[in-house]
């Protein structure tokens, strides 16, 4: 510590060499040496936490090393701090009987607190204290409830979730969400024309032969594309290019079968 510069702790060693490199992905054995302190990095979690420094690491990144941090942004970032408040908030949620919630009521409850934001993984792993937290996010969208993901809107990094609205779905449109999750499993979340997967590809599913032609929900009727490959197969036999289960158009009984 220099305390003639006025850094009088570990923590805001850590800061300043952060800030020092912004948008630099950090080593851990820089930061741990900088602050020489053992508890550096319950010290650097807090800055996160607490103070809302967007630090990210291998545990709400991917992409980057597990064992390397970088600070996104030269300010706190408010917002973060309250999100933050919000998922320690949640992860103490009780139900009658002051016995604690399920992870999955947790989820539920922190992302309606903060709703239409989204959550990164690593607060959302915090929140429902479970190791399988993705599995009861699935089970969430699947009652009814409008979540989504990278896999929906590209602007998510992955593992991030946000809550679109605050009322369930209708049944029809619940039976059409468990579908959808099948033929994308199905596909391994992949494009079946281009290949393309992963972060950055919004994934729809497409009916082969189209509804207004005859089409239906059978599983062989149906195929995971991008939305780029989407948009070029309907170039050539007309209509709106958006996911045909989620968005069935003008043949509702189509989700009955």
């Amino acid at each position: 510590m220099n305390k003639a510069f006025g850094i009088t702790s570990g923590q805001k060693a850590m800061l300043l060499y952060l800030r020092n490199h912004v948008g630099k992905p950090v080593p851990a054995g820089a930061l741990a040496g900088v602050a020489g302190i053992e508890d550096w990095q319950r010290r650097l979690r807090e800055l996160r936490v607490d103070f809302g420094w967007p630090i990210e690491s291998g545990a709400n990144r991917d992409g980057m090393p597990h064992d390397h941090y970088r600070l996104v942004a030269e300010e706190p970032d408010t917002d973060l701090a309250e999100r933050w408040r919000a998922a320690k908030a949640a992860k103490k949620l009780v139900k009658s009987g002051s016995k604690a919630a399920s992870g999955k009521a947790r989820l539920l409850h922190y992302l309606t607190e903060i709703s239409p934001r989204a959550a990164d993984k690593e607060q959302l792993a915090h929140t429902a204290g479970i190791q399988d937290w993705p599995r009861r996010m699935r089970e969430l969208e699947e009652e009814g409830w409008e979540i989504v993901s990278n896999v929906d809107d590209r602007a998510l990094p992955p593992g991030s979730y946000r809550l679109a609205g605050l009322e369930k779905r209708p049944p029809r449109v619940r039976r059409a969400i468990k579908l959808r999750y099948e033929i994308l499993d199905r596909d391994k979340k992949t494009c079946q024309d281009c290949r393309r997967t992963g972060q950055g590809v919004e994934l729809q599913v497409h009916h082969i032969l189209p509804v207004h032609r005859g089409g239906d929900n059978d599983r062989d009727n149906l195929v995971t594309l991008c939305s780029a490959c989407h948009s070029g197969r309907h170039a050539t036999m007309g209509g709106p290019t958006h996911d045909e289960l989620l968005n069935p158009g003008p043949e509702p009984d189509l989700l009955e079968q």
